[in-house]
């Protein structure tokens, strides 16, 4: 019997010693000494200074880390730099993309998902806006930091509604009563270029689709199942949209732009337009223009087809963290972009800039000041996102092509302004070439 019992031990320690039972645990992760490490983002103008003061107190706070900083371009640039840079072993530990790249990162190799690390210095998610938290989270992992979260919203010129018999408090909220209240400041103000105006841009389509609750994709507008394989933003609610939207352009009610994110903010400030939709970053920028004028500013939900039930998605961009990079700067860039998304920096964020801030503690700070009272432009797009109802399509869609399917909407919609197809061709013909993109794009990261 103590024989066997002998036996039985030894076996057990055997077993033991085979699958580490008894062994030293990993050791946590710590930063030991100077670490340095660099920080791309895609945010220009007076916005470079804003960052750089964030990260300069990150940096008080943190005297063994060092973050070079340095804006590189446009999302778009930004991110073909950082793919770059990670082929050539040289990424920055951290780096800014939009939303729209989201799956591509996700499958793109070169990246740390935050959910990975995050137990080396906990994040509490349940202090994020649940809209922005969702998008940066795939199958229940986080992947990115939400940092500068938007949605569009309707900006609106007080004073020449006034001027035009118009309520100053009463913007339009649904596509009609934009058409009405459009017809009326064209025929009362003969000066304007255009009642209203919004840059060509994809994202407006995207949004207006969302309002919809109608999906992008298949599979559950990219959220579950296999990676969406086939492009469905060419249905009813779609049609509705772009026949509404081009349909204005042709009477003469819409002021085309064309893309880029400055014409549009222009002719808002100049009184060229009544009205401009942009996004919620621009609070500050359109403020002014109009107080140099003497103008009085007000915001309102983007208009949606009667009977729309979704909401808006967010906008905007999040924190990434590249791989290749030892565990003390994986730290120091999760440390990073931890204090970046906290309350005191997403504070100083959105009053310079319409961001809105991506935690409750922040929104709750900004409530308590009263700062929303003497500024309730800066609520709107807030309230925006907490009305709208949490969906796979509200949610915002995911596709590893997606910056490639804006184009081809866009370049669709310009085809329309110039009659060379009507909306439903074009949306047939943006849809299937969206779908062979998605195809190819499946076939090279399986």
């Amino acid at each position: 019997m103590k024989k066997s019992l002998l036996l039985v031990l030894l076996c057990l320690l055997s077993v033991s010693m085979i699958f580490g039972a008894g062994a030293k645990e990993e050791e946590a992760v710590e930063i030991t000494g100077p670490v340095t490490i660099e920080f791309w983002h895609a945010m220009g103008g007076a916005r470079i200074d804003l960052i750089q003061g964030i990260v300069d107190d990150f940096m008080k706070a943190n005297p063994n880390i060092t973050v070079e900083v340095q804006y590189t371009g446009s999302y778009g640039d930004t991110l073909n730099k950082t793919k770059a840079a990670a082929k050539a072993g040289n990424a920055p530990a951290v780096f800014h993309s939009f939303d729209v790249g989201t799956l591509q990162l996700v499958h793109s190799g070169i990246i740390t998902p935050i959910g990975d690390i995050e137990e080396w210095d906990p994040i509490n998610w349940d202090d994020f806006f649940a809209p922005v938290r969702s998008y940066y989270t795939i199958s229940g992992k986080h992947y990115s930091m939400p940092f500068n979260s938007s949605t569009p919203l309707l900006y609106y010129n007080k004073s020449l509604f006034e001027k035009a018999g118009l309520d100053p408090e009463k913007p339009p909220v649904t596509f009609d009563e934009v058409v009405a209240v459009s017809r009326k400041l064209k025929a009362a103000l003969p000066e304007l270029k255009a009642p209203i105006t919004w840059n060509l841009h994809s994202w407006y389509f995207e949004q207006f689709n969302c309002l919809a609750d109608a999906p992008l994709v298949n599979e559950n507008n990219g959220r579950e199942g296999e990676l969406p394989t086939e492009a469905i933003f060419n249905g009813a609610a779609a049609q509705e949209i772009l026949e509404w939207w081009t349909g204005m352009e042709k009477e003469g009610l819409f002021l085309d732009v064309g893309p880029g994110w400055a014409n549009h903010r222009a002719a808002f400030g100049s009184g060229e337009v009544a009205m401009v939709m942009s996004s919620s970053s621009d609070v500050n920028q359109l403020t002014g223009l109009l107080k140099e004028k003497g103008w009085e500013m007000g915001t309102g939900y983007i208009p949606r087809a009667a009977g729309a039930k979704g909401g808006v998605a967010i906008g905007g961009g999040s924190l990434w963290l590249s791989n290749g990079h030892s565990d003390e700067e994986l730290l120091a860039a999760l440390k990073l972009v931890k204090y970046i998304s906290s309350d005191e920096p997403q504070m100083a964020w959105h009053k310079g800039t319409g961001y809105f801030p991506v935690r409750k503690t922040a929104m709750e700070k900004l409530e308590a000041e009263g700062w929303f009272v003497e500024n309730p432009n800066f609520l709107v797009a807030f309230n925006q996102l907490l009305d709208s109802p949490p969906t796979n399509n509200t949610a915002g869609a995911l596709m590893g092509t997606f910056p490639e399917v804006r184009d081809l909407i866009q370049t669709g919609i310009q085809k329309v302004y110039a009659g060379d197809m009507s909306v439903k061709e074009m949306l047939d013909d943006a849809a299937a070439k969206a779908s062979v993109t998605y195809k190819e794009w499946n076939e090279l990261i399986q």
